[in-house]
């Protein structure tokens, strides 16, 4: 007749042998077979599943699969079936690779996450068409473009792509690329400068009605921002073929200064009629104004408050600050002289003109 031990007894024997004592030792000692109490041990045991009932083992499988599927559905964050195919081909394929990584199966993943067969496989053989690697391709050329020359936007960047390639590419489709980027022209505000007044009475503005240029040169002097303070660009432009003919820079705005580009000028035998400036102590001094007489050349002023009067110039200016120097710290002036004299030599021969 099989002995029948009460719970406390068999309880008292697993928490002996959890002490590290032998199934074999607490059996002789309490006088019970070794199968028994090694059974005992093994039913007490939590990660033992032989010795579960099969609707314990059913629940430790169905929690196994929860725990599956949530790690599956995490690498989506939540999305699956149609919510997560909408967000495109590459994302499912991140998600699908990280849980394969992860070792789930493929079947199992694409299970979880409601992805039809036919699609994850028609995901991973596919090939862009030529329209799409034709447009990666130029994403990829206004990016190398635009890196190189950072001033430009979309319309001057079509102009250079369509110069530099075969590839044809039209101005809404470079505006299009920039935009998928992030990437604009670096253009910006022009900074405050200090102003300054003209006492002089009006003089003579000898360009206002020309319509012909040729012949006229434009002067003028701009403040740059050098460490903490203020040097000085004086230049001499050509409103004809829009380059920067002469140019000098000085930590102090003299007549001298104004007066030394147009002996630069003369020295390259260009004798313009006449020279167009502004109201400026500068150019109505004795030294500037005898330096023009002493060439033959005329004076041609504009009109005091009247900007637009000498605009060309004055747009020369504004463009060099805001693709170039607004994005400099120059702490000398040898630093400024340098850095603008690259700038206008890369403006006079190799910057793109939208002007006709």
């Amino acid at each position: 007749m099989a002995i029948k031990y009460s719970n406390e007894f068999k309880e008292s024997i697993v928490s002996l042998s959890q002490t590290g004592r032998s199934a074999n030792s607490l059996a002789k000692e309490y006088n019970v077979s070794v199968s028994t109490v090694t059974k005992w041990i093994k039913q007490a045991d939590p990660n033992n599943t032989k010795v579960l009932s099969s609707n314990e083992r059913a629940l430790i499988k169905e929690n196994k699969r929860l725990k599956e599927e949530l790690d599956i559905l995490k690498t989506s964050g939540g999305a699956y079936g149609k919510k997560l195919i909408i967000k495109g081909r590459a994302l499912v394929l991140e998600v699908v690779n990280a849980n394969l990584l992860a070792g789930h199966r493929i079947t199992r993943i694409l299970s979880v996450l409601k992805i039809p067969r036919s699609t994850y496989y028609d995901y991973l053989h596919w090939q862009p068409s030529r329209t799409e690697r034709r447009r990666h391709l130029i994403k990829q050329e206004v990016l190398t473009a635009w890196l190189r020359y950072p001033m430009y936007g979309y319309p001057r960047l079509t102009i250079l792509l369509n110069q530099q390639s075969d590839i044809h590419v039209s101005q809404r489709l470079v505006y299009q690329q920039m935009c998928e980027l992030g990437i604009r022209s670096r253009m910006v505000k022009r900074i405050n400068k200090p102003t300054t007044q003209t006492d002089y009475d009006q003089r003579p503005n000898l360009i206002k009605q020309l319509t012909d240029q040729s012949g006229i040169l434009l002067t003028d002097i701009t403040y740059i921002p050098l460490n903490h303070t203020w040097c000085y660009l004086a230049s001499v432009y050509n409103p004809v073929t829009r380059r920067v003919i002469a140019y000098q820079l000085n930590t102090q705005m003299t007549k001298e200064l104004a007066t030394n580009v147009i002996t630069q000028v003369m020295a390259q035998a260009v004798k313009p009629q006449i020279i167009h400036s502004d109201m400026g102590s500068q150019y109505t001094s004795d030294l500037f104004e005898n330096t023009l007489s002493k060439y033959g050349i005329k004076h041609s002023y504009s009109r005091k408050g009247q900007p637009g009067d000498n605009a060309r110039i004055e747009s020369f200016h504004s463009i060099l600050k805001r693709e170039y120097v607004n994005f400099q710290d120059f702490k000398t002036i040898h630093e400024a002289i340098a850095g603008i004299d690259n700038y206008i030599r890369w403006y006079n021969s190799d910057r793109i003109s939208l002007v006709a």
